[in-house]
């Protein structure tokens, strides 16, 4: 046997491997890199939380989201964070090769594990981030607080 046959019988079987119908549906058909099975499900936007000295700071990426579609809820020591992004593409959308980009609605909750100051929380949108400060206190309050959000162009 040539060196030439065998290169010819690998090649062979890996391609008829690759052509299996079921392999060819799933590359085709099933995608499952985030893209959620039910579209009433929300989706949860990548979010960094942090502490400084003063503050605890939540910063979320929201990149193509209109403030006035952000809703941010401070209560009982939890950052609730909702909002619905839109897709305002004007192209047809014939046949999709990858689908990353999450619409919908969104929620994210995050436990603040600190007494807040909650008449000093601060949130802000520019450039497709989300930031809200949260400034550290020695009191814990209970009350729930909705935060208005300062957009900068």
């Amino acid at each position: 046997m040539s060196i030439n046959s065998i290169h010819y019988k690998i090649n062979y079987k890996t391609d008829a491997k690759q052509n299996k119908p079921e392999n060819i549906f799933k590359e085709f058909f099933l995608f499952d890199k985030n893209i959620p099975t039910n579209s009433s499900t929300p989706w949860q936007p990548l979010t960094d939380v942090y502490e400084t000295p003063d503050e605890i700071v939540v910063k979320m990426s929201l990149s193509g989201t209109r403030a006035e579609d952000i809703r941010v809820v401070f209560s009982d020591g939890t950052l609730t964070i909702t909002g619905f992004r839109s897709d305002t593409s004007s192209h047809e959308k014939i046949c999709f090769y990858q689908v990353e980009i999450p619409y919908g609605h969104f929620e994210r909750s995050i436990y603040i594990p600190k007494p807040i100051d909650t008449d000093n929380i601060q949130a802000t949108y520019k450039d497709g981030f989300l930031d809200v400060v949260l400034p550290k206190t020695q009191q814990q309050t209970s009350k729930t607080f909705s935060i208005k959000i300062n957009f900068h162009q």
